[in-house]
């Protein structure tokens, strides 16, 4: 048994069925808590969404970098913005109006609820961009309005909005990195 994760994801990004099964052993329980938390109203689409991760962490074992991050954390943000697009594309398929009947629990799930969850975590995630950055990221990844629309409506040419947009995923990944090396110092 493996017991240094480096040497485990190394392992892993070679093939190594065994160094992913210990993976999934060590971090099957965080990633099913992650799962749990982000799609707590949309329980049907839970197991799916594990088997993503999973797989997802195998196909991309090899971009994990120990310089920058532990194994669990790489294996917890990977869980998380998959949860989260399990639970927008949920959204949408709800909001159009492909799934006539959700019932979670027993319970009858409320899309508003989950519009506002999702955009509550876009909200928070955005809050460091400047106004204008925020709305043309609302606009483009949350309302899904094409370049050349959001474009026109600011006045301005596509590469314009491209290049906003390109700023802002610079700017978020830099807050995504503070916010990682915050959790690792508590």
């Amino acid at each position: 048994m493996v017991t240094d994760d480096n040497r485990l994801a190394s392992l892993a990004s070679q093939g190594s069925e065994k160094a992913f099964e210990e993976i999934i052993r060590r971090y099957g329980g965080l990633i099913k808590a992650i799962v749990r938390y982000h799609l707590k109203d949309i329980s049907m689409w839970q197991d799916d969404c594990v088997n993503d991760i999973f797989f997802a962490i195998w196909q991309n074992i090899d971009r994990f970098d120990a310089d920058k991050n532990t194994l669990k954390n790489w294996i917890g943000a990977v869980s998380k913005y998959r949860a989260i697009n399990y639970k927008r594309k949920f959204y949408k398929e709800l909001t159009a109006g492909e799934l006539n009947e959700n019932i979670a629990d027993g319970k009858e799930v409320d899309a508003d609820l989950l519009r506002r969850e999702i955009e509550e975590d876009a909200r928070s995630l955005l809050s460091g961009l400047k106004e204008q950055d925020r709305e043309i990221f609302i606009k483009r990844y949350l309302l899904d309005e094409p370049i050349e629309d959001i474009a026109r409506s600011a006045g301005k040419k596509p590469s314009w909005v491209y290049g906003r947009l390109s700023r802002g995923r610079t700017r978020l990944r830099t807050i995504l990195g503070e916010e990682r090396s915050n959790y690792r110092e508590k």
